[in-house]
């Protein structure tokens, strides 16, 4: 991850949130455009912690999403969740290791690409109560079916798609902690949710070939993770309405 430290004005920041990065050393870490992250070293915060500031409403569902998750021990913790007029304010405990896309992990493919499936099956057999979000796939669907005319395929999806698993919402290599291919927790969750497992497999592939600039493990990652659960027919139709998605915003 990109770490830049820099002067940070922390009276900008809501009270509560404030708090906890007093006398803390602050380093830039973002890494798009629509939001800032901070990583907070020092006073009041136990060991380190990244502070997300993005639009006003954008951060509530990661905040809930880490929660929940953080209570089955694959997310960080929220040591705070603030919001103003402008912005909302996502404090939350780093996770030990290195992303996905770190050279450590790129050196061996193969081992990334099992751990990778590995690890999604892991958070796909956590079991769905009290999740704050269900039916991700009629949301998506929600999302682009009244900017696009592809209805009979929508309707193909309806009928296919089950909302059975917690998806990631986002299963990229960036979005993934490992300390040597090992898992230590999963961030940015802000589109997880009760979904179909085909909706983060396709992102794995996606993620695979981009950050490795070759589709050859997409059956390594597709065998880790459980080659009897993968329907080729579903990855096709997610296929379709991710670039449904990324059109329609």
């Amino acid at each position: 991850m990109k770490r830049t430290k820099i002067s940070f004005d922390l009276a900008q920041l809501p009270r509560a949130i404030r708090a906890h990065c007093s006398n803390a050393a602050i380093y830039d870490s973002s890494c798009s455009e629509g939001a800032k992250t901070l990583l907070v070293q020092g006073t009041n915060i136990t060991g380190s912690a990244y502070l997300k500031i993005s639009a006003k409403g954008s951060l509530e569902r990661e905040c809930h999403m880490t929660r929940f998750l953080n209570g089955h021990q694959v997310a960080p913790e929220v040591v705070a969740y603030e919001t103003d007029a402008e912005h909302d304010y996502l404090l939350m405990e780093a996770v030990a290791g290195e992303d996905g896309v770190s050279g450590v992990h790129l050196e061996n493919p193969t081992l990334l690409a099992i751990a990778f499936g590995e690890h999604l099956r892991m958070l796909h057999s956590l079991p769905v109560d009290n999740c704050p979000y269900t039916h991700r796939t009629a949301e998506m669907i929600g999302a682009v079916k009244d900017k696009n005319s592809q209805l009979p395929f929508i309707t193909q999806l309806q009928k296919v798609a089950v909302d059975d698993v917690i998806i990631h919402g986002d299963y990229c290599l960036p979005n993934i902690m490992m300390d040597h291919y090992a898992f230590t927790g999963f961030i940015d969750l802000g589109h997880g949710g009760i979904g179909d497992r085909h909706y983060d497999l396709y992102w794995g592939m996606w993620t695979l070939n981009y950050n490795l600039k070759t589709d050859r493990y997409h059956d390594v990652f597709l065998n880790a993770y459980g080659s009897a659960d993968v329907d080729r027919e579903r990855l096709v139709h997610f296929a379709r309405l991710v670039a449904l998605t990324e059109g329609s915003s």
